[in-house]
């Protein structure tokens, strides 16, 4: 299912803009610019597969804990939180296209070695631009992760009604509690 809603919506964003770009400029203009279709189909493609795959997460919800890590409902779960941690999971995944898709183009132009290398044997150049991708994929997703928070926090008052009242442990209502929101 996540892989068909993933390859369809790819698929409907590459032909769809190719459609436009082709229409809508010159042709030696819109050669230019369809090398750039690629990028928001990766980046729909991604984070359409990482919603689907988490969506259900939504329905389940996850357990709220307090700044020690305690269970403060236990065999209770949050939507709300289960639905923002699966958003900026999905949030993370669109981000990491970013340095994977413009990155290696960017250092195989700019190194005057690489250029040259590449100028004086052609066929060197998908081994570099393979290794680049994956350099850079190596680079961009623990990067891309790492923007958002893995125990993500919601405060008492934006989380369900059960959650509203509860007191920490010296008997003061909690204002913050924290979720895991997955990966």
């Amino acid at each position: 299912m996540s892989y068909t809603a993933a390859v369809g919506s790819a698929l409907a964003v590459a032909f769809g803009l190719g459609t436009f770009i082709s229409k809508r400029y010159s042709p030696e203009k819109a050669k230019s610019l369809m090398k750039f279709v690629a990028f928001p189909s990766a980046v729909v493609a991604s984070s359409l597969n990482c919603y689907v795959v988490r969506s259900p997460e939504i329905d389940t919800g996850v357990p709220l804990v307090d700044g020690d890590g305690n269970d403060v409902l236990p065999n209770e779960t949050s939507n709300i939180a289960a639905e923002r941690g699966v958003i900026s999971t999905t949030m993370s995944r669109a981000v990491l296209q970013a340095p994977v898709y413009f990155l290696p183009p960017v250092v195989m132009s700019t190194l005057p070695p690489l250029r040259n290398a590449i100028a004086r044997n052609p066929m060197l150049s998908v081994p570099i631009t393979t290794y680049l991708v994956l350099v850079c994929f190596g680079i961009g997703l623990p990067a891309s992760v790492a923007i958002f928070p893995q125990m993500g926090e919601i405060k008492v008052d934006e989380a369900e009604e059960k959650y509203q009242n509860l007191l920490d442990k010296n008997g003061k209502p909690h204002s913050v509690l924290y979720y895991n929101k997955g990966l």
